[in-house]
Order: C-alpha cells, then sequence, then structure tokens
C-alpha cells in the first residue's frame, strides 16, 4: 500500500469525530475541521514516537476571529506563516505545515524558504505517515514507525483463524408473490 494510499483514506475517513470534538469546531469551516483533526492524529503519533529527549510542541496561532485580534497579534510580532507544529531533537529544528487539502499560502511559502536558509528542516504533512517521513529525513530517530506498525498487524492477521462464510439459507417456496414480482409478470396493473 502507498504512503499517498493511506494520506487519502485519513483525510475521507472521519466524517464524525470519536473524540467528542465536534461540538468545538462546528462552526468552523469544514477543512479547518478536518486540518485539526489531522493535527490531533499527529500529536498522538509524535507523543509515542519520539524519543522522551525530543521536545515538539503544536503552534495554535489559527485565524485572527477579528481584525482587531489579528492587529493584536501583528504589535505582539506574531507573523502570517508560522508552522503549525515544532519538533526539536539534539540540534535539529523540524518546522511541520499540516495541510488538508489546501495549498499553500505565499505568507507560508516564505516562511518556509526563510526556515531552510536558516539551517532549519521544513516540512509539509497530509497525513501522519508524511510527519514519519520528514523525521526521518531530518534525522529525528522514531520509536513507532507505521511500517513497523502495518508489519505487526500482518504478523497478527495472519495468525488468525480464516473467516467461516456463514452459508446461504434455502429460500422457502410459497404461494405468494411479491408486488414487484406480480408488475413483472403482468398481473399486478392497479
Amino acid at each position: 500500500m502507498a504512503r499517498g494510499d493511506n494520506c487519502r483514506r485519513y483525510n475521507v475517513r472521519n466524517g464524525g469525530d470519536r473524540l467528542g470534538w465536534s461540538s468545538m469546531t462546528a462552526a468552523r469551516p469544514r477543512n479547518v475541521q478536518r486540518e485539526w483533526q489531522l493535527q490531533r492524529a499527529i500529536a498522538v503519533y509524535l507523543s509515542k514516537a519520539l524519543p522522551p529527549e525530543a521536545y515538539w510542541t503544536a503552534i495554535d496561532v489559527g485565524s485572527a476571529g477579528s481584525a482587531q485580534a489579528g492587529q493584536l497579534r501583528k504589535a505582539r510580532g506574531v507573523r502570517a506563516g508560522l508552522p503549525d507544529m515544532l519538533i526539536v531533537y539534539s540540534g535539529i529544528v523540524l518546522w511541520l505545515e499540516i495541510k488538508a487539502g489546501t495549498q499553500l499560502s505565499l505568507a507560508q511559502q516564505l516562511t518556509r524558504d526563510a526556515l531552510t536558509a536558516n539551517g532549519h528542516w521544513w516540512a509539509l504533512a497530509r497525513c501522519p505517515e508524511d510527519v514519519e517521513q520528514a523525521c526521518i529525513l531530518a534525522g529525528i530517530p522514531l520509536r513507532a514507525t507505521f511500517s513497523a506498525i502495518h508489519q505487526r498487524i500482518a504478523e497478527q492477521q495472519a495468525h488468525l483463524p480464516a473467516k467461516r462464510k456463514r452459508a446461504a439459507r434455502p429460500r422457502k417456496a410459497s404461494n405468494t408473490l411479491s408486488v414487484a414480482a406480480a408488475r413483472r409478470l403482468g398481473l399486478w396493473n392497479p
């Protein structure tokens, strides 16, 4: 199974939110809700996969909500295009931009270029597998990888007994006709 297949399946899956977050995000646009679900999945993965001495955090700037709030953020030095997550490990700095079906804005592209020009790693993540690949490329060791997880699942399924199919029930012979069958035979014309 290709990595892209997992990304598409993740983005299509989860119409409802099992964690109960949907009520908190009901007023948000659909792509923001999908991005938040993706960010939560990545947060769970990072908490399990990164070494204990690694530092990571989500950066929750989001939309300003109002012009006044946006002006206050700008006055405090918050710049447009700031990535969604940061991972620091043994001198390696990896910034993650989480996207669920949308493109990078111009500010995000400029931020990416500035961060990589200063020796930092930057990655676009559309699924948790993208985060794994970014960590591997940056040189961050992982305690858990998706390939190992998929391999363990396959091994466990190989040891399970094959599912038996239930035999089809024989149809009872009856003297009654359904309305559809009577119409097909021309016996029912109301």
